[in-house]
């Protein structure tokens, strides 16, 4: 992902991080938390003490509406929004680090996005192929050899993501 993309999300999460970190209420006992209104206490018909938390909804009963007959609620807006904000279906499917590791040799780490709408079997051969390709039409060389190249599936706490790895050696005209 481009940096120009993460500083805006790494910026818009830390303000929504600050604007929840705000609803917090330190409660010494259950009558500071009713006085307070963090938490709701209710009887039932059989007399029972039940308490809900937090007392109000954190999103508030509000819509957008959009036609006389459409209106989409604040709830279902927050939700597309996160969404779009962990899927990010305008992203590129692959990001790259290419480094130069001698004057003749060079390294290719390819890494997939977490989410995406295909499978992408197959994908990372070519995708490293074109990298390489573009290493050696801009630095003005007449080929290269792909001297190591590995590629598979990274399992991490949520999702799983492709990733391929591979060095290349490049020959000058």
């Amino acid at each position: 992902m481009s940096e120009a993309i993460a500083v805006p999300r790494g910026l818009t999460f830390a303000a929504l991080a600050l604007c929840l970190g705000g609803c917090y209420h330190v409660a010494k006992d259950v009558s500071d938390s009713l006085e307070a209104n963090a938490i709701a206490r209710s009887t039932d018909s059989a007399g029972a003490t039940k308490y809900s938390v937090p007392a109000t909804s954190l999103v508030p009963n509000a819509s957008l509406k959009l036609t006389p007959n459409l209106s989409l609620s604040l709830e279902n807006m927050l939700i597309g929004a996160a969404i779009y904000f962990f899927v990010d279906p305008l992203a590129p499917n692959w990001e790259g680090e290419m480094k130069r590791l001698s004057e003749d040799t060079f390294s290719i780490a390819l890494r997939s996005k977490r989410f995406r709408s295909t499978g992408g079997d197959g994908e990372a051969g070519r995708v490293f192929r074109r990298n390489a390709d573009q290493i050696v039409r801009e630095g003005g060389f007449s080929g290269y050899q792909v001297l190591a190249y590995s590629e598979g599936i990274e399992s991490e706490l949520i999702g799983a993501y492709r990733y391929a790895e591979g060095t290349i050696r490049i020959s000058r005209r």
